[in-house]
Formats: C-alpha cells, structure tokens, sequence
C-alpha cells in the first residue's frame, strides 16, 4: 500500500523507504546543505544542490547524489517514481526527512517540489586537458562570457539536446549553481564541462587546435546562418548577453555567423540565438531522433 508512514525514534520509514528525520534548521546536514547555494562553499565541499524531482530522478541515473532531502509534508506527493529512485541501494543511509522549517533552510526554489539532492561535482577537466581531448568529430561549445546562469544552463540543456558533448566556459556564471543546474534540466551530467577565466589562454588554445572556431557574431564579413556547412569538429562559439563575443576570442575564429532575421530586429538574446545555431549545426546528426 502507498503512503504507508510510520514514525521512530529519529526516523521515518515510508513505503519501506529508511529516513533519518531532522526536525532542526541548525542540524549540521542541513546547514552544511544550504551553503551549497554559495558557490564557494560547492567548491569546498565538491558538491551541488539538484532540486525538484526530476533534478533528483536524473542525478540518481547520471550523478552521484551524496544525501537526498525530502521535505516531511510532501512525502505523500511524490510521485511513485520518484520513490523508486529514492529506494535505490547506493542511497541507503543517505536519505534524511526533513520538517519544513529544515527544508526551506536548503531549498532555493519559491515554489519547492519537496526533494532536494546533494550531488559530486563531476569531474571538470582543466582547459588544456579540455581542448587537448578534443575527439576528430566531438561537438563542442564554447561560452565566452555569459554571465546569465540561466543562460548558461539554458545553452547547455540546448547543446545536450543536438549531440554536443563538451563545454567550454570563458568567464561565465557557474554551470553548478542553483539557477544554472535548474535550466539544464540534467544536460550538466552529460555534457563534460570545463572552465577558465583566461579569455587569451583559451583563444590561444583553442586556435592551436587545428579546430575551426564559427563565432555568432554580426561582423563585415558574417555568412548567413542557413547558407553556411557545419563540418564535423566545428567549434561553435556564444557569447556574452549584452557585449558578444570578446576581441581575443573573435581574432582566433575562422567564421563569424549572422542569423537573418525580420526586418527591424536586430538580434536575438544568447540563449535563443544558441538554440538556433545549435540545431542547425546538429539536425543532421545521426544520432538525433526524427
């Protein structure tokens, strides 16, 4: 029978699901949880916060959720897969009910689904191990100042969806923070990111590469998105919402692109304008659903 519930001493056992229950905000799980919103304390800790169900469900299937918060008065509206995945055996042991004064301590969400994962960090390569691992036919993107984490998370929901597999960051919002992880809807577990804050650095790898890098940007000589021939290995580069693509990164790209658009509109903001290269670039691909 579902929504069986049965009270012990420090603990709560829920459809044969063990929980610890935590009824405190200063509980030293809980507070060290919620500084996870900070993205000095992910760093030192090497952990971020997957809120929301299927946040949750996708860092059981892809991550490595470390503790799983489950807020008390929404046990009984959590949907039956998602107690599945909480039943999973490498979480036994790691899965804490929560009173809502202690969940709401964690959650960043307005409007909280009731489910909270504490995940590893995975593993971030830096960016010459980034660019010098680069496969002959890999997609990848590279971000140049998106400080949006939305954005961020956004772009990479966008490139997981047409087959890209490999990031690079260039001084933009952290892909692991609370807004950035809630856009990407899980992409942040299948695309392998990288990050730097040296734009000269990464233009001067990048351009050493062998790879060509097609740049989004408006310049004298654009080509037209639509007229122009991805191949294989192209580098597609993005960049920040309000000042583009930056000069360093700009000098080292073989392409720029424009995307032709209604007469008075002059541009679209990064993330829809990644979306539409982006699918240009991989409606093609093999590997993509018809």
């Amino acid at each position: 029978m579902r929504n069986a519930l049965c009270f012990y001493m420090n603990s709560i056992k829920f459809n044969g699901i063990e929980m610890r229950y935590i009824s405190s905000r200063s509980n030293d799980e809980v507070v060290s949880a919620s500084k996870l919103s900070m993205k000095k304390y992910r760093e030192e800790a090497g952990l971020f916060l997957c809120e929301g169900e299927k946040l949750f469900e996708e860092s059981v299937l892809w991550g490595e959720p470390s503790a799983v918060f489950v807020s008390e008065d929404s046990l009984s509206r959590l949907s039956e897969k998602t107690e599945g995945y909480l039943s999973d055996p490498r979480l036994s042991g790691r899965v804490f009910a929560l009173s809502r004064p202690a969940f709401e301590k964690i959650s960043t969400e307005k409007s909280p689904q009731g489910v909270i994962a504490a995940v590893r960090i995975p593993e971030r390569r830096d960016i010459h191990g980034a660019v010098r691992g680069l496969k002959e036919d890999e997609r990848a993107l590279v971000l140049d100042g998106v400080r949006d984490p939305g954005n961020v998370g956004g772009i990479l929901r966008t490139a997981a969806a047409f087959g890209f597999e490999s990031a690079i960051l260039i001084d933009c919002a952290d892909p692991f923070g609370d807004r950035a992880v809630r856009a990407s809807m899980g992409a942040i577990f299948r695309i392998r990111v990288a990050e730097t804050g040296d734009a000269g650095e990464a233009a001067e790898l990048l351009a050493s590469s062998g790879r060509r890098l097609v740049a989004a940007a408006l310049t004298d000589d654009s080509e037209t998105l639509g007229s122009f021939g991805f191949s294989d290995g192209d580098v597609v580069v993005i960049g920040n919402e309000g000042h583009g693509i930056s000069d360093k990164m700009l000098s080292v790209c073989s392409v720029s692109l424009k995307i032709p658009m209604a007469a008075g509109c002059e541009s679209l903001n990064a993330g829809s304008a990644a979306a539409v290269i982006l699918w240009e670039y991989g409606k093609n691909g093999s590997d993509l659903k018809k």
